[in-house]
């Protein structure tokens, strides 16, 4: 039964368009109506590719091959199948180019005729012709250019229309100059959307820029109907008008109660075919538009309804947090809910009626009256308590009779004790302004040895990136709540000294819990704390108490049913009480903070330090050896198992276990040069994909909010060879990848992973790659700057603060190290290093900028670094400087030695 506008389904209050779950939706005004059902659904013929005459078989020029060009094509092909990429045969493809009348025609004839030509594949014989004729092609442009008419520029699009690599697509149209002419190619691309082709008239819009020709209803609507979102992100890219144009169709879509049921009356009306209904429901619905959003920095005004269903989610959840979990506070619920219901009428109505089906007849009456809801869209029950607080009625007590034994539950909830803590409120310290700043620096860590650290930032239930608010650190003594709000980065030099007196202090034990969350956050909000986690001593609560759970003999103080691996769980174990966390759930942007809110913040800091002397204390106590497992923990270094003892039984094999994809041989018979390879690494290898970049190998990056299929994107769009790690993901990625194109990576070591990657693609480094490459941002475009001109930008610069002695081999990766010595002599730069080097000319001294209008990173080179070296070398893409030192044979002698020929 389709949807009928106006009218309520189901039973309920006789709100509109009231879904089953209770909530309601009104239609936006500009809203675009769904589609009425006028046929029924039926077979689409499969329509075979550009078989229309008019369309793709009118091409002007004979692709039959002559004599002499097919005896030419067959001996290439012998010896392209014994030598593949290399000199001879390169050579001799590029001589014929030169002996041909019209090279650009010829190309055509061979690429035509190849027999991998309709399904080329990366390494095929076909990739590398178009290949090698573009390399050819851009060094005789000027000779060989007028022979590129029009019309063959006609014909190389058709020809192309007969096979399917999107890889050689963009390769002929770059080659044959297409985007120049590209208004006569929309006919034919016209024509593939009226053929249902829309990933292909998708992609080559794309690739000429003809996407403006088109809406989003042509093939993008489409795409996204049949999950093909590959190229629907290609032509969004640099496209503000159609992605402001989807993102608020598919929010429309998200105005009424179903989904699935629009978008089918819309598939149909439209003939859309292979629909993936599966994905047509409001949570993947909901992902794709927030995805979008995040992707393209679209404001969130664009997505009310997303908005409106988001507060509608956060709001049923503050819901369950408060009644039935009973694990929020009174203020912290009545901050969240006002976040989450904002000036949204019809969700202040459903905040009463959510609130009233939880019995909270007098809580809900409360928000009645505070939002001012029109009596008439009050539940029953709330309207019989306003009119008779004090009233016996029967039906009264019917409605309350269930609830009594839930507050008779809540009660005893209220009777759990919790952790207090042991510091006097003078041991707790806001420090929200920089005079209280600089005394923290210079008071706050006399003879500490160990600090706790914890964040505090608002829940966000929308499309809003979470900022943090709080940053609590923890002595033994004392805690500073440090307010972010306020102190910002309005201080960058005392922020310079919390992370040189801290967080790169190794002396320092910095302990957390699921540490890896707070340090994004930090990261993210205060850049100027220059640290690394690697080394320098963040011990991770949450990992250790994993870690111990396989050794039985260490046994923790209490024995508590486990709710999962929280801080406060954990805190019950170790000292018999769990935390309150009713003021977890706060708005803690908000100022002035209310004092439970700092206490809150304070405990969960200070409760680290008090966690962790028992975990200690429990080890010691059995002889386990705690200080070398927490060494190997902050190491990232492997730690032995348990092995457990043998039964004499085998176990048989579970047949729901899928076998595991055999890794294919490597694609490469020869060893190749690292300037010539491309790698991309998924989210599991991050760390690994820096230390290839050292290496000289360009290598992209995923990031955390990254899917793995992406690394599909790069391999079909630049090349790249896929690096994973995980079984499953190992198993979809090479489905579509070409054999020996997505290697997975086993070992946990990164230099271990390193050698497994360089072995298997026998890639062959020499000095000149290492360190050619800007492992922040992949670069490798530097430009060399004096001493002076390096001096003259630090003086320009508005604010001059160094980074503190251990931040140096962190800044410094490329050439230098922590430079301990600085009466050591440093080693010029290979002259001949893979990559471009241009003079100070191409950097504007007065806005310490590169030509690509980076900013250069001036302020992060110790002073004393400034005036040691000659030169320095700043990446164009990002700004960051880099310096000649000792640092780069040391590395030679070290993790590189026997990588580096």
């Amino acid at each position: 039964m389709s949807y009928q506008p106006g009218k309520a389904r189901g039973r309920g209050r006789a709100y509109p368009n009231r879904s089953a779950t209770g909530r309601y939706y009104e239609r936006q005004p500009n809203m675009r109506s769904p589609p009425v059902r006028q046929y029924p659904a039926m077979a689409k013929p499969n329509i075979s590719k550009h078989d229309n005459k008019s369309c793709c078989s009118d091409i002007s020029i004979n692709l039959d091959l002559d004599e002499q060009s097919q005896a030419f094509l067959s001996e290439l092909k012998s010896m392209w199948n014994m030598l593949k990429r290399s000199p001879p045969v390169v050579n001799k493809l590029h001589t014929y180019f030169k002996n041909c009348e019209n090279p650009y025609v010829q190309t055509l004839r061979l690429l035509y005729n190849c027999q991998e030509f309709h399904n080329a594949k990366a390494k095929s014989m076909p990739m590398f012709v178009i290949e090698e004729f573009r390399t050819w092609s851009r060094e005789c442009r000027n000779r060989i250019v007028h022979l590129l008419t029009v019309q063959t520029k006609v014909d190389a699009f058709k020809v192309t229309l007969k096979q399917s690599s999107h890889s050689l697509v963009k390769i002929v149209v770059d080659v044959y100059e297409m985007a120049l002419h590209r208004d006569i190619f929309l006919d034919v691309i016209r024509c593939m959307i009226q053929k249902k082709q829309y990933k292909e008239a998708c992609q080559y819009a794309t690739l000429l820029n003809v996407r403006q020709e088109f809406s989003i209803e042509d093939f993008l609507v489409p795409l996204v109907l049949q999950d093909k979102l590959y190229g629907v992100d290609d032509c969004l890219k640099d496209n503000p008008r159609h992605q402001m144009d989807l993102v608020a169709f598919l929010d429309d879509v998200l105005g009424y109660p179903s989904v699935r049921e629009t978008m089918e009356e819309y598939a149909l009306k439209h003939g859309i075919p292979d629909v993936k209904f599966d994905k047509m429901h409001a949570k993947p619905w909901k992902k794709l538009v927030t995805r979008l959003v995040k992707t393209f920095k679209l404001p969130a005004e664009l997505t009310p309804n997303l908005n409106k269903r988001r507060n509608e989610g956060a709001l049923n959840f503050l819901l369950y947090k408060r009644f039935a979990e009973n694990s929020i506070g009174d203020e912290s619920w009545k901050e969240m809910v006002q976040e989450a219901v904002g000036e949204e009428e019809q969700l202040q109505k459903e905040l009463v009626y959510l609130v009233a089906q939880y019995g909270e007849f007098s809580e809900a009456l409360r928000w009645a009256h505070f939002y001012n809801v029109d009596k008439k869209d009050w539940p029953h029950s709330v309207r019989m308590l306003e009119e008779n607080p004090d009233g016996d009625r029967m039906q009264q007590k019917v409605i309350q009779q269930p609830d009594e034994s839930w507050d008779a539950d809540l009660q005893q909830q209220d009777l759990v004790e919790y952790h207090k803590s042991p510091l006097s409120p003078s041991a707790i310290h806001l420090v929200d302004d920089p005079l209280k700043f600089e005394n923290f620096l210079d008071m706050g860590f006399q003879d500490v040895d160990i600090i706790g650290v914890d964040c505090e930032w608002k829940p966000s239930f929308g499309s809003k990136l979470n900022e943090l608010a709080l940053m609590q650190i923890a002595t033994r003594k004392n805690v500073f709540v440090l307010d972010i709000i306020n102190l910002s980065n309005k201080t960058p030099h005392l922020w310079q000294e919390l992370g040189k007196f801290i967080f790169n202090n190794c002396d320092i034990l910095k302990v957390g819990f699921s540490l890896t969350g707070d340090i994004h956050m930090i990261r993210q909000a205060l850049p100027d704390l220059n640290f690394s986690t690697k080394q320098i001593g963040f011990l991770d609560l949450c990992t250790l108490w994993k870690h111990l759970d396989r050794f039985p003999e260490v046994k923790l103080p209490y024995e508590v049913q486990k709710g999962g691996p929280s801080l406060s769980s954990l805190v019950h174990h170790c000292l018999g009480r769990p935390l309150d966390k009713s003021d977890q759930f706060s708005n803690w942007e908000k100022r002035p903070l209310r004092d439970s809110q700092i206490g809150y913040a304070a405990l969960d800091a200070y409760c680290l330090i008090e966690v962790y002397d028992v975990i200690r204390r429990c080890c010691q106590d059995v002889g386990f050896p705690f200080e070398d497992t927490c060494w190997h923990l902050m190491t990232n270094e492997k730690v032995g198992k348990k092995k457990p003892k043998k039964d004499g039984h085998k176990k048989k094999p579970v047949s729901n276990v899928r076998p595991d994809v055999p890794q294919p041989p490597s694609p490469h018979p020869e060893p190749v040069p690292a300037e010539r390879l491309k790698l991309v690494c998924d989210t599991m290898l991050q760390g690994l994909g820096k230390k290839l970049r050292s290496c000289g190998i360009d290598t992209a990056i995923l990031e955390n909010h990254h899917e793995h299929r992406e690394c599909v994107r790069y391999c079909q769009e630049e090349g790249r060879y896929v690096l994973t790690k995980g079984g499953d993901t190992f198993r979809m990625l090479n489905g579509y990848v070409p054999s020996g194109w997505c290697l997975r990576v086993n070992n946990e070591d990164v230099e271990e992973q390193m050698r497994e990657v360089i072995d298997y693609y026998k890639i062959i480094i020499t000095k000149d790659h290492v360190f050619s490459r800007c492992q922040a941002c992949n670069g490798n475009s530097f430009v060399k700057v004096s001493r002076s001109t390096m001096n003259t930008m630090a003086e320009n610069s508005e604010r001059k603060v160094f980074a503190p002695p251990c931040y140096y081999e962190e800044e410094a990766t490329g050439f230098s190290s922590e430079e301990e010595n600085f009466h050591e002599a440093a080693p010029p730069v290979c002259s001949t290093r893979k990559w471009d080097l241009y003079s100070d000319e191409k950097v504007d001294v007065g806005l310490c900028q590169t030509s690509l209008g980076s900013k250069i990173q001036v302020k992060a080179i110790p002073k004393p670094i400034l005036g040691k070296y000659d030169f320095f070398y700043v990446c164009e893409e990002c700004g960051k400087v880099y310096w000649d030192g000792s640092h780069f044979e040391r590395v030679l002698q070290g993790r590189l030695q026997g990588i580096v020929q």
